[in-house]
């Protein structure tokens, strides 16, 4: 599969999976929810694997490799599932485009990579204000929305934290298996919370839940992360998290749409902030370097 095709479909499924979220998660219990649409996946991916004729990898490497991701299948989504209650979809998905600049950090840390120069920090900081602005709106989001802030900005942690991990492993495992790996280990851990957290459900879902959960079982997990772990393997994390400066719009505009969610002025204020210090944050050093070459040349 060519790498852009499999980019294409990550932006689209990034667009389309904060709505689906919060449609699966407002009509059954969230643990449950997502821990459904994660079996689907672990379902159909098993008998594809036979089907291409690849075999699960259970060796030190692969298992620490299936760890590091299912830190954001399982926290990435879990901690997304919670914060649907008191986040619109379109919120969702602004606050997840902070994900470049905490892989930036965390590909830091973790991989030794280029320290952060003045105009990455300078996007940071405007990426954080936007932040702040966007979900300063009272008009906005709902009561007690703060909580979901924390609960989302505790899910984009667990997820741009897994995308460096990922890397760090270097496992060289086929996508697929990579992503069934992960989806076996979060599978557990999504049942513990689903027993603990929720309890058993009464019912079982009907309607535009069920649909979201099918839609996501197959899109959102299996064929999502698919292409996003053949990326992954192939460009750093930070660009492949460059998607989330683009699914944002996608996202918002489909929740006022389909979802009657409002986008207020002082949203849009704090969106295009977010948008502009991603930008710096991303490509200052580029920039950076093309001016002081044009002047080199010039002098």
């Amino acid at each position: 599969m060519p790498v852009l095709v499999a980019y294409c479909v990550v932006l689209m499924v990034w667009s389309t999976t904060p709505l689906a979220i919060s449609w699966s998660a407002s009509g059954w219990l969230p643990a449950w929810s997502a821990m459904g649409r994660m079996l689907i996946a672990a379902c159909i991916g098993y008998p594809l694997l036979r089907v291409m004729g690849l075999k699960m990898d259970f060796s030190v490497a692969a298992m620490r490799s299936y760890i590091a991701a299912a830190l954001g299948i399982w926290g990435g989504m879990y901690f997304a599932y919670i914060a649907a209650g008191w986040l619109p979809s379109g919120i969702m998905s602004l606050l997840f485009g902070l994900a470049p600049l905490l892989s930036g950090l965390y590909a830091r840390w973790w991989l030794k990579s280029a320290p952060l120069d003045k105009l990455q920090w300078l996007g940071f900081v405007l990426a954080l204000g936007g932040l702040a602005v966007a979900v300063s709106d009272s008009l906005a989001l709902p009561p007690g929305s703060w909580k979901g802030v924390l609960t989302m900005l505790l899910a984009v942690n667990c997820f741009a934290a897994s995308g460096v991990l990922v890397q760090r492993e270097r496992a060289g495992l086929h996508p697929l298996v990579q992503t069934e790996g992960a989806l076996l280990v979060s599978l557990p851990l999504y049942f513990i919370c689903a027993l603990v957290v929720d309890g058993v459900p009464a019912a079982l879902p009907v309607g535009r839940p069920l649909g979201a959960i099918l839609y996501l079982g197959v899109f959102g997990s299996l064929i999502g992360y698919l292409c996003y772990y053949f990326v992954l393997s192939r460009l750093s994390a930070s660009t492949v998290a460059l998607a989330t400066l683009i699914t944002p719009i996608f996202a918002m505009s489909l929740g006022a749409t389909l979802n009657g969610e409002l986008i207020s002025s002082r949203v849009l204020s704090g969106a295009l902030l977010i948008v502009v210090g991603l930008c710096a944050y991303l490509f200052g050093p580029q920039w950076r370097s093309r001016l002081q070459g044009g002047r080199i040349t010039r002098s």
